[in-house]
């Protein structure tokens, strides 16, 4: 079984990859947000990736149709959430928000995700998986306050917060019923029908802003965002997240979404010339160890 001959690493590895990817989804519509309004950057984004992956995907989505009707629900369920809801919320949110504050709602997911586990599939939360969490939710907010208590007590929620606040359950909810993919179902007949469906879902909303606020206007830094959300934090961020989240479940995937501000701060060093400062690296250590105590041999009971 082609299965039996993947690493065992790989499962995290492409956990990591998809949160790399989207750390620079967030840079990119935190820049582009005064040139491409929010629904139409994910009705952009979305239409993009079907556009991708019509060609590679079409002949799977074929085979497997009867399989996608019968199952219908849990694919509405899935580009509602994974699709329209949580990033029409993200981007709304970052229209307004600042990064310090986006990165803080994140950290919220892996915490609302056992949560949600439970409720649908009784998935029960081990205490070695509990203790890894709090300590990469102690690492996410040591970075995001820079080790500043009076930073973090300072903090003020905003119109964007609490788009954020909205969207995180969303996170949560489709990583979970991930776990629910019907079987028989193949990953690129399930992603191009998420993506079509997810695009169509938008499409009233894309429209209503395009009456209100207008076209977006066509050069080069929208070209390549558009194309960079399509691609990368579409197609190969989707495929690695579903994969990796299919193998090891939505618990032990979800402290991963703690290294979001870890590759932020790689993307500013790269991209606009700041350095790693002290408090990066105590944030950092703890996000690991979170993720190693969440993983390592941790078993989800029933």
């Amino acid at each position: 079984m082609p299965n039996r001959q993947e690493h065992p690493a790989l499962p995290y590895l492409l956990l990591v990859l998809a949160i790399a990817t989207w750390a620079g989804n967030f840079v990119v519509a935190r820049y582009m947000r005064g040139d491409i309004p929010p629904l139409t950057l994910n009705f952009l984004r979305w239409g993009g990736a079907f556009v991708v992956l019509l060609p590679l995907c079409l002949g799977k989505l074929r085979s497997d149709m009867d399989i996608l009707i019968r199952h219908w629900k849990w694919l509405l369920l899935m580009a509602a959430s994974g699709v329209g809801i949580f990033h029409s919320f993200v981007y709304t949110g970052l229209q307004t928000t600042t990064v310090l504050n986006a990165g803080l709602m994140m950290a919220v997911c892996p915490i609302i995700i056992p949560g949600i586990a439970y409720l649908i599939h009784r998935d029960r939360l081990t205490m070695r998986q509990f203790m890894g969490i709090v300590a990469s939710v102690i690492g996410v907010v040591f970075i995001i306050t820079r080790a500043d208590l009076e930073l973090l007590m300072s903090l003020k929620i905003s119109t964007g917060d609490l788009w954020f606040l909205a969207a995180v359950p969303m996170w949560a909810f489709y990583s979970v019923i991930i776990k629910d993919k019907p079987q028989g179902l193949s990953s690129r007949a399930m992603m191009l029908a998420i993506t079509g469906v997810g695009t169509l879902m938008m499409l009233p909303l894309y429209l209503w802003e395009l009456d209100r606020l207008g076209g977006v206007p066509i050069n080069v830094s929208t070209v390549v965002s558009v194309a960079y959300v399509s691609v990368f934090a579409s197609v190969i961020a989707y495929f690695a997240w579903n994969k990796g989240v299919g193998d090891v479940g939505a618990i032990k995937a979800g402290p991963f979404l703690h290294l979001m501000p870890v590759f932020s701060a790689l993307l500013a060093m790269i991209f606009l010339g700041e350095r790693l400062e002290p408090f990066h690296f105590p944030g950092i250590a703890m996000i690991v160890l979170g993720i190693a105590l969440t993983t390592w041999k941790g078993r989800v009971t029933s």
